[in-house]
């Protein structure tokens, strides 16, 4: 077992944010908590294990941790363009600083289902500003890209995409996002449509994400309409120190 110090989290809650990796739940996990805790002074630590793997979520519930989300690992293969001359709209990479102040206001306010969000021990405020740190840093990042959907109309930003490139032809998809006033009006499809596309046109050739099991919306258009198939499930436990 092993810790990995998360830095952005870490910003955004004012003390260090932890994620285990390889838990096994036959180690001893008193002198393991004990050696992170007087290293990083945690407020959060949070593991992620295979959803079928019941034994590793009871010794972790065991120590104090709680669920707090189920993840899904989805793939496609990036096999057909859509069709997107009917809609307003244009889906293009974020060059800018002025291009990119939109797409993070969407980012401090667009997310509803996240472990941070829903979470009754951590501020409301906490879930926004980290998504609007990541966007940033896939903004910032050479192996990252921000797109944003816009209406040439009046240059307004309705939604927005962040990816990072992988090695062998593949993306990992990260955050995508719609405006508040654009929601339940099919933006988000267009978004997606705009995003798969434009990876295909730059020689992608599959992709995979991983999305909360409580994002119905994105769950179902994912799964259902576009074809995603559905790899790996993840629980995610976590515990806050105070």
């Amino acid at each position: 077992m092993n810790v990995n110090y998360v830095p952005i989290d870490s910003e955004v809650l004012g003390r260090s944010v932890l994620s285990i990796e390889a838990f096994d739940p036959n180690e001893d996990f008193a002198p393991f908590e004990q050696a992170y805790i007087e290293r990083h002074q945690p407020a959060y630590v949070s593991c992620k294990i295979p959803l079928e793997n019941v034994a590793a979520a009871h010794a972790l519930e065991r120590q104090g941790f709680h669920l707090i989300e189920c993840q899904i690992r989805s793939e496609i293969d990036l096999r057909r363009d859509y069709d997107m001359s009917a809609f307003p709209y244009e889906f293009v990479k974020v060059e800018t600083e002025e291009e990119l102040a939109p797409v993070l206001e969407i980012a401090a306010t667009t997310f509803e289902h996240d472990r941070f969000s829903i979470d009754p021990l951590i501020e409301r405020n906490v879930s926004g500003e980290r998504y609007k740190r990541y966007v940033h840093r896939s903004f910032e990042a050479a192996d990252e890209a921000v797109y944003r959907l816009y209406a040439p109309a009046d240059d307004r930003t309705v939604a927005f995409k962040t990816h990072r490139y992988l090695p062998g032809d593949q993306v990992l998809l990260l955050l995508g996002g719609v405006h508040p006033s654009y929601k339940q009006l099919g933006v988000g499809v267009i978004n997606t449509y705009g995003e798969l596309n434009e990876l295909r046109r730059l020689g992608i050739r599959s992709g995979h994400t991983h999305i909360s099991a409580a994002n119905y919306p994105v769950f179902n258009l994912e799964i259902r309409r576009l074809g995603f198939r559905v790899v790996t499930t993840f629980a995610v436990l976590r515990k806050i120190y105070r």
